[in-house]
């Protein structure tokens, strides 16, 4: 299949084959939580995604599934501070030290998982966490 991309260009774009089930070697996958806040997630927080609290079940059934075949365990953490300049985008959300900032209680991470805070949208971007998941796969 080929599509536009540039005007006057095409994109051409491999067939993807789908199946009913992925098998992975959990000694070298990595499960990453990202962002479940409770700012982002429980009535009460300062920037709420109205269906994240419906995503919690399933990703409870995740990570367990996860953690009894071995799967290394991560987590974003949005991590503000005070003046940060994010806040003149959105309301302030994800201060440091407080209960918005913290992962939703039904999700919070277990001993030996990896809890990677950040200043941006992306996880990879000026964190150590491109080095972890790529060190799962050695």
């Amino acid at each position: 299949m080929s599509v536009p991309f540039i005007p006057g260009e095409t994109v051409t774009v491999p067939k993807i084959t789908f199946s009913d089930q992925v098998r992975l070697p959990a000694s070298e996958t990595a499960l990453i939580v990202v962002d479940m806040q409770n700012d982002f997630v429980k009535e009460g927080g300062s920037l709420v995604v109205a269906t994240a609290i419906e995503t919690v079940p399933h990703i409870q059934r995740l990570l367990e599934s996860a953690r009894a075949a071995g799967v290394h365990v991560a987590y974003t953490q949005d991590t503000h501070f005070e003046g940060d300049p994010e806040w003149q985008i959105w309301p302030e959300h994800c201060r440091a030290g407080t209960w918005g900032w913290e992962i939703v209680e039904e999700l919070k991470p277990q001993p030996g998982e990896v809890v990677c805070q950040k200043s941006r949208y992306d996880g990879f971007y000026g964190t150590w966490l491109d080095t972890f998941s790529a060190a799962c796969g050695r």
